[in-house]
């Protein structure tokens, strides 16, 4: 039986954690002893695994807030000690930046299959910040010099690896998501309300542009004074619900918070919105798609990568908050073309991004280079 170690940061809840935890808990219990190693104290996620005798999560303990763990000779050496005892056959990581450095322990370790799934093509690999440069140098330094292969989450996040890091040795493998979990409700029967109810999943971070969407609502309240704004993510959104006040949105919009049955609202809503800067590949996207719910995204390459140019979706400019206004209009009164997108999502969902095929190309890795 192989050994494969994860390595991640944490286990909160968001993307990569998220398809750190996919992957681990359907790799073939049969083939592969499975273990995931985490810096921070933080994870909650480990819940989804608590059934699964294959696999352990091994959290190092460090405080989430902790700002200072990689000038900390104690955690590398704790991180060097848990690989030699596991003695893995495959190291996978999902760190990023100068947090990568923490994997130089295993230069001399009996690791010979390397592997790092890049899940971004945003943040520190576009960013002009003096900071961001250094994340991206540690960063490229590491994987060459440990020899560890890339898998790119998608095209976007290939051509960005080549284009800032001057690494062209990855490959691609389409994150996935339970198709057979997040599902259309009632075969897609219509609603029972005579309102839209519009649904944005994701952290409140600002790549994700939540203020794009609430202010693009007085428009939509014009129209239908009883619409429903869901938002479902952690974060700080003080500002936005004081926003909410000031133009008489409050009725109207719903901050609901981390939620583990995403489902169950993705169920209650009618159109899915996603006005990102930047995405790895957008699992919350999928999720929506999946769902049968048409979709308003951003026009960034990613998206039209995920929607076939905009097959399944609406696609807006980038900050572009009267075309979104009125973008959520349209589509918000013609119900036959927000089934006919749903239906083309939820195909699209059904063909690329299954997480059964994401777990067999891992496999197929795992198998190959070992």
């Amino acid at each position: 039986m192989k050994k494969i170690v994860h390595v991640i940061f944490s286990l909160r809840v968001a993307g990569a954690e998220n398809v750190c935890v996919t992957i681990c808990n359907h790799l073939n219990k049969q083939k592969y002893k499975v273990y995931i190693i985490t810096i921070f104290d933080a994870v909650p996620l480990a819940e989804k695994l608590k059934n699964n005798t294959s696999v352990t999560v091994i959290s190092m303990g460090v405080p989430l807030n902790s700002r200072f763990w990689l000038f900390s000779p104690k955690v590398f050496m704790k991180f060097r000690k848990i690989l030699k005892e596991i003695a893995p056959d495959t190291i996978h990581s999902h760190f990023w930046g100068v947090g990568t450095w923490i994997l130089s322990v295993i230069k001399d370790l009996p690791i010979k299959n390397r592997i790092a799934t890049i899940h971004t093509s945003g943040g520190h690999y576009k960013s002009s910040y003096w900071f961001s440069r250094i994340d991206r140098n540690v960063e490229m330094l590491t994987y060459k010099l440990l020899n560890f292969k890339l898998v790119c989450v998608s095209e976007e996040v290939r051509k960005t690896m080549k284009e800032k890091l001057k690494l062209s040795n990855s490959s691609v493998i389409l994150n996935g998501i339970d198709i057979d979990y997040f599902i259309p409700v009632n075969g897609n029967a219509e609603k029972s309300t005579n309102y839209p109810v519009l649904i944005h999943v994701g952290r409140f971070l600002p790549a994700k542009n939540h203020w794009d969407i609430i202010r693009s609502l007085p428009v939509l309240k014009k129209k239908f004074p009883n619409f429903r704004m869901y938002f479902l993510g952690v974060g700080v959104k003080e500002q936005l619900e004081e926003y909410c006040k000031e133009n008489h949105l409050i009725d109207n919009v719903y901050f609901h918070g981390v939620q583990d049955n995403v489902l169950k609202y993705l169920h209650q809503a009618d159109i899915g919105i996603f006005p990102s800067s930047y995405e790895g590949l957008g699992l919350a996207l999928l999720e929506m798609m999946s769902c049968e719910l048409p979709v308003i995204i951003s026009d960034i390459p990613v998206f039209r990568e995920i929607t076939k140019n905009g097959t399944c979706a609406k696609i807006v400019g980038l900050h572009q908050i009267e075309e979104l206004s009125n973008c959520i209009v349209e589509l918000a009164g013609d119900k036959k073309q927000m089934r006919d997108l749903g239906k083309t999502g939820r195909k699209i969902v059904m063909e690329k991004f299954s997480h059964k095929q994401m777990i067999s190309s891992y496999e197929a890795m795992y198998d190959m280079i070992s």
